[in-house]
C-alpha cells in the first residue's frame, strides 16, 4: 500500500520512537500530523467506528473535551482502489490535548479515516492533527495555526 504526502512532511521515526503498526509524518512549520495504523480489527458496527476510534485516540491523549463533529461512510466510488470487501469511513472530530504533556492545551481538529479490511481482520486508521488554537504557553507557539473551526 502506497500514498502520497506533501513535501513538507517528514518521518518522525527519524527524530523520535515510533511503534511497528504506525507510520508518523510531522510539519513542523505548522504542527500538523498524518499518523497511519494498522490495527487489529475493532469489533464495532460501521456506523460507530468513527465514534469509537476517535474517542479512543481522546483517552489515549488525555485530552479534554473530546467531540466528533462529523461521521459518515465513504461510498465505494470515491475509493475506487480498495478491495471490494473494504468499508471506508471517515470522520472529524476535536479535543483539546497538551503536547509532550505540558500544561497547556492545544485545541485539535483531526480528520479521520478508517479503511476496515475485514477479509484480513484488519481496520487502517489514518489521522490528520490540525491544530486549530493554540496556547500561547505552548511549546507549539511558534508554529502558526493553519485553520481556525467555524463558529
Amino acid at each position: 500500500m502506497t500514498c502520497e504526502l506533501p513535501r513538507t512532511l517528514t518521518d518522525a521515526s527519524a527524530f523520535r520512537e515510533v511503534p511497528d503498526h504506525q507510520e508518523v509524518w510531522v510539519d513542523t512549520s505548522s504542527d500538523r500530523s498524518i499518523v497511519i495504523e494498522i490495527l487489529e480489527a475493532k469489533e464495532v458496527p460501521d456506523g460507530q467506528a468513527i465514534d469509537f476510534f476517535l474517542s479512543d485516540l481522546a483517552a489515549f491523549n488525555e485530552a479534554q473535551d473530546p467531540k466528533v463533529l462529523e461521521n459518515r461512510s465513504v461510498a465505494a466510488e470515491e475509493v475506487p482502489h480498495l478491495p471490494a470487501t473494504a468499508r471506508c469511513l471517515a470522520g472529524i472530530g476535536e479535543q483539546t490535548v497538551a503536547k509532550f504533556r505540558e500544561d497547556r492545551g492545544n485545541r485539535v481538529r483531526i480528520h479521520a479515516a478508517a479503511i476496515r479490511l475485514p477479509d484480513v481482520s484488519t481496520d487502517i486508521l489514518i489521522t490528520l492533527n490540525d491544530p486549530v488554537h493554540v496556547d500561547p504557553d505552548s511549546s507549539s507557539a511558534e508554529a502558526p495555526v493553519p485553520s481556525e473551526p467555524a463558529e
